[in-house]
């Protein structure tokens, strides 16, 4: 059965890996931005990074692979590029500013009137 992909490069996922200690089994969680989607069929990867404690880490996940609990999508990017390599370079402020935002538009205007209320209470 072929299986569509739910996220794209420059989305934020989160996946959930198994990893057994003895005998029992845990699931982890690894957020993180997708870098690139490699391959075809069965041999499909796909990177995700992530920063932490301000040193980057790159995970490659086989998407066919029986560790992969789930996979869930926190944020949808919007990027121009198939493979996001450049985000190497970049600062972790500037990556997070590249994703689109979560709330929809009509709240965020909603919110931004709010904003401009409160300033024009305070500055008076």
């Amino acid at each position: 059965m072929k299986q569509k992909l739910e996220f794209k490069p420059g989305d934020l996922v989160k996946v959930y890996v198994k990893i057994t200690e003895g005998d029992k089994t845990r699931l982890t969680p690894f957020q993180g931005v997708v870098v690139q989607i490699k391959g075809q069929g069965v041999s499909k990867t796909f990177t995700v990074r992530k920063v932490s404690a301000g040193i980057g880490v790159e995970r490659i996940f086989p998407l066919n692979s029986p560790s992969i609990a789930k996979i869930e999508v926190k944020k949808k990017g919007k990027v121009r590029r198939a493979r996001l390599t450049y985000l190497r370079a970049k600062k972790v402020k500037k990556i997070k500013t590249a994703q689109l935002p979560s709330t929809p538009p009509q709240e965020q205007e909603g919110l931004q009137a709010e904003k401009e209320k409160k300033s024009e209470g305070t500055a008076g």
